[in-house]
């Protein structure tokens, strides 16, 4: 058992039950595997799910410096930036329902170094390139965090809307296609906050 295949299954049991629900016998029943050997690779249960959320953070970190450092114009940068996260969450939707969790636990179960190092060094790449864009007057100062949170917030809550009955009669219709409710939102919030922020 190598320590990638327990890191997979661990962000699927994470992400289906949270960090509370999940013991390292029920991961290692799952695992097929003595609990021993989920030990011989992570210390404890924390530093198992900090490696998680580590690895989902990291997953797409040099694509967001690419983007950052390409020729791509401002406008472009800040469009492909959301594209990213959006990828993200096509490719790892396990990704949401932790974001949603740990959002509504205030971060309960992240250890600060994840909090001053990954999330800082993201929020400092989309601020660098929001610092490009033609701001309005009023924005130039903006919390880079606020819009982090607006793009974060608009793409999880909308996507756990469509997925779920919630959306059913209410919403536009999908048919709880993940990659069409990623694009449409991704469209909307990228275009409102370029629209919002920007002068023409």
């Amino acid at each position: 058992m190598t320590k990638k295949n327990i890191l997979h299954i661990a962000t699927e049991e994470f992400s289906k039950y949270g960090y509370d629900a999940v013991s390292m016998n029920k991961l290692a029943a799952k695992l097929e595997v003595n609990k021993a050997t989920i030990y011989y690779h992570f210390k404890d249960k924390k530093s198992l799910y900090q490696e998680v959320i580590v690895s989902l953070m990291q997953k797409n970190r040099q694509k967001e410096y690419d983007i950052l450092n390409s020729n791509l114009t401002p406008k472009e940068k800040f469009f492909e930036i959301i594209n990213v996260t959006i990828s993200e969450f096509k490719d790892s939707p396990e990704i949401i329902p932790i974001i949603l969790r740990e959002m509504a636990n205030k971060g309960s179960n992240l250890e600060n170094i994840i909090i001053e190092k990954e999330i800082a060094e993201y929020l400092d790449i989309l601020s660098k390139i929001i610092l490009q864009l033609n701001l309005k007057e009023k924005y130039k100062d903006a919390d880079i965090s606020i819009i982090h949170s607006l793009i974060l917030g608009t793409l999880t809550t909308y996507f756990c809307m469509q997925m779920s009955s919630i959306g059913d009669n209410l919403l536009k219709d999908f048919g709880k296609n993940k990659n069409n409710v990623l694009n449409y939102s991704g469209d909307f919030i990228s275009n409102i906050l370029f629209d919002a922020l920007c002068i023409n």
